[in-house]
């Protein structure tokens, strides 16, 4: 998995700080609407569009969600090692479009697993040479997360940590642009972190 390592590495105390405790305290299992925004996938990408979610808890067991990901990449970003390192090498941007339809079932608590279908377009640009790459794929994941409602005692306010496992359809083979290489994107990972309000 291309991401999986350096994400965890770089996302975990962020993880930890907003599990915070293993009780069930917090869960929100009442039915309603959703909607959050994505902070650090936007964080590490000095927020240029935007990244979100929306969805509806059907149950205490189950509960629907739709991703959308519009995130321009950074060069910076693109080729570090603690978050994305989806190049080897510098003077590379890049365009991450995606479409996720999740149903999630809670079995602890808080904590979730979900399955998902989605479409992902993703694009680079080397910034020097005339060199550009476009790939749109379905995809087919699953993941695992943590929701945590009345964050910080406030009322509406939630988390939600997301790590989703995707396998693109039409996957993206490794790609030399002089010096720098355009890793393969077959089973891609990333980790989300949303925060919203839960009426």
């Amino acid at each position: 998995m291309m991401r999986a390592c350096s994400l965890v590495r770089s996302s975990l105390p962020i993880v930890l700080l907003a599990i915070g405790d293993r009780t069930a305290l917090g869960q929100s299992p009442e039915r309603g609407f959703f909607v959050g925004y994505e902070t650090l996938e936007m964080a590490m990408n000095e927020f240029k569009n935007f990244a979100g979610e929306v969805g509806f808890r059907l149950s205490p067991k189950h509960q629907l969600r739709l991703t959308v990901m519009e995130v321009d990449l950074t060069e910076r970003h693109l080729a570090s090692k603690w978050e994305s390192f989806a190049v080897d090498g510098p003077n590379v941007e890049g365009y991450f479009q995606g479409y996720e339809a999740n149903v999630d079932r809670f079995f602890n608590g808080n904590w979730y697993v979900s399955g998902a279908v989605g479409y992902y377009k993703d694009s680079y640009r080397h910034t020097q040479l005339d060199q550009s790459l476009e790939n749109k794929t379905f995809t087919l994941g699953s993941g695992i997360g943590y929701t945590r409602s009345r964050l910080l005692g406030i009322r509406g306010l939630y988390v939600n940590v997301n790590m989703p496992v995707r396998y693109y359809f039409n996957p993206i083979r490794e790609t030399k642009w002089g010096e720098t290489t355009i890793k393969p994107h077959v089973v891609v990972n990333n980790l989300w972190v949303f925060a919203g309000f839960k009426p």
